[in-house]
């Protein structure tokens, strides 16, 4: 169950790391396109340490 989860929290974690990437090409301000690439690092950072642990 925990590595499913972990593979969820990858999968999320890439789509968050693309929404910044739609955020700072739509000129989005600074404080919001860093806050969502911060939550899908945190995201992918927390999926690879459950799957590698």
């Amino acid at each position: 169950m925990s590595l499913a989860l972990a593979f969820i929290m990858l999968f999320a974690g890439g789509m968050l790391l693309g929404g910044t990437w739609s955020f700072f090409r739509t000129k989005k301000p600074w404080w919001q396109t860093a806050l969502l690439g911060v939550v899908g690092a945190v995201c992918i950072g927390v999926s690879l340490w459950r799957i590698l642990a």
